[in-house]
């Protein structure tokens, strides 16, 4: 119940509504209670008697766009800070710079901060290429975007609190800054390399997102209060202006599995960050294609066109509740019989082909697991659970990093995943790296008491939920014998 007597409930929800529709945020359950207490704020400020009356006025196009910049200033009060992720800003200047000016050395690299806040983000990027050199700043351009108005103000100042620079190191402070009442005060010529804006990534704006507008986006920590809405339309956004060969940054905490198939997910430096799909000019026909061939080389019958009246309904499709049955009973062959039987074009569903790798590693087929999955991944590569048996397949072959490389991949894309904790927590300790197999260990035996029954049939090696679970205990007491 609302607090406000001007405010009722149903008044907060279309509230809420209005705010996604126009800037895209979302709020739903406890939030609503600090959108309420904007409203009641904006309400009052503007002498409104009503929540219809401040609604005539948020929707008239004479009020609408100065009462929207209010509102995200009230709304997107962001903290960040300098070189947050370190790990992303080593991707960036050594494997994404390099990798862009060698397809053109002499081509401007064209840098978007997408939500950046104060400012800390793109200045950031700034002071790292400052450190690469003179050749790195010859040709780099610096834009912030950002809704907020006041956090641009404060951006475009370049004056910062200590808590600011909690991630920066002695020799940076003094290089970059210099101490005055109190703050840090930022270089000016690193203040000129980087430009603002006032634009919401929400809004469309054809004039702006051109194609092949930036190389290099980061847009860190920003997509996750969007709604599911404005982060389709923002990410294929993304897609649209970004260079063939550019690169995105998200947060660790926003993947684009179940978002977007434009982007394909890499690993290195301890990151993870994206490059589109079709970078080498595939095509979703040529990746089909491609997928096809790699199912027939696991050992399976090659696809052939299936005529439309041929293919089996999506309902009548093996599903992966199904295939859960066959590992109950461990009918390994059933399984695989019942899945050769399927129209060619159906063996293709993605449901199927993991299936049919699951069963191939059961069966200790792992180079036909192998291949049914890079199959998978060609068409979707964000799928977690064809990183994790890849994952498999690298480990029995012996192929370790690779194998951790994977299983990182495949938490990054499932942080609810259970199984490559597990698996990354018994290779930590046998690596010797009793910390980090006590964090994936643990994590493991939270997430597999609450792991979906047939998850845990499909993925855990014949084992059930509580022997898997005293594994990971009976780990954890051998680390602890070890320090």
């Amino acid at each position: 119940m609302s607090a406000n007597r001007a405010i009722g409930e149903a008044d907060v929800t279309r509230f809420a509504e209005l705010i996604e529709q126009r800037l895209g945020l979302q709020y739903g359950g406890s939030s609503l209670t600090e959108l309420e207490a904007v409203l009641a704020r904006r309400m009052h400020a503007l002498q409104c008697a009503s929540f219809h009356e401040y609604r005539r006025r948020l929707e008239a196009a004479a009020t609408m766009q100065a009462e929207l910049r209010e509102l995200a200033a009230k709304l997107t009060i962001g903290e960040t800070y300098f070189f947050r992720s370190p790990e992303q800003l080593n991707v960036f200047s050594e494997i994404a710079l390099p990798r862009l000016a060698r397809t053109d050395p002499a081509r401007r690299i064209r840098i978007l901060s997408a939500g950046c806040s104060t400012g800390e983000e793109p200045y950031t990027l700034a002071m790292t290429l400052r450190e690469l050199g003179p050749l790195a700043l010859a040709g780099v351009s610096i834009l912030g975007l950002d809704i907020n108005p006041a956090a641009l103000a404060k951006a475009r100042r370049g004056r910062y609190s200590a808590w600011a620079m909690r991630a920066t190191r002695q020799d940076r402070l003094e290089k970059y800054f210099r101490r005055e009442h109190g703050e840090f005060v930022l270089d000016e010529d690193l203040r000129a390399m980087v430009e603002f804006e006032e634009r919401g990534l929400a809004a469309e704006d054809h004039r702006f997102w051109q194609p092949d507008s930036f190389d290099i986006i980061f847009c860190r920590n920003v997509t996750m209060y969007l709604s599911a809405r404005a982060l389709g339309e923002v990410i294929a956004r993304f897609a649209r202006v970004l260079a063939p060969d550019g690169f995105l940054f998200l947060s660790h905490a926003e993947p684009l599995r179940g978002i977007s198939q434009a982007f394909h997910v890499e690993h290195a430096q301890g990151s993870f960050y994206y490059v589109l799909r079709n970078a080498s000019g595939s095509s979703a026909h040529d990746r089909l294609t491609a997928a096809s061939c790699v199912v027939a080389k696991s050992g399976l019958a090659e696809p052939a066109p299936t005529p439309p009246e041929m293919e089996m309904p999506a309902e009548q499709r093996p599903s992966l509740s199904l295939g859960a049955v066959f590992m109950k009973g461990q009918q390994y062959d059933e399984a695989l019989a019942t899945l050769e039987a399927l129209a060619p074009a159906d063996r293709l569903d993605p449901d199927v082909l993991l299936l049919t790798a699951i069963i191939q590693v059961e069966r200790g087929k792992l180079e036909e697991a192998a291949q049914l999955c890079a199959s998978l991944l060609a068409l979707d590569d964000l799928n977690a659970a064809a990183h994790y048996l890849t994952a498999l397949c690298h480990e029995h072959g012996g192929r370790r990093a690779a194998a951790i490389d994977s299983y990182r991949v495949g938490v990054y894309l499932d942080s609810a995943f259970a199984m490559p904790h597990l698996r990354l927590g018994l290779m930590f300790r046998h690596d010797g790296d009793l910390a980090g197999a006590r964090r994936e260990l643990q994590n493991a035996s939270i997430l597999l008491a609450q792991e979906d029954p047939a998850h845990v049939l499909l993925f855990g090696g014949g084992f059930s939920r509580k022997t898997l679970i005293d594994l990971c205990a009976s780990e954890l007491r051998l680390c602890e014998g070890s320090n």
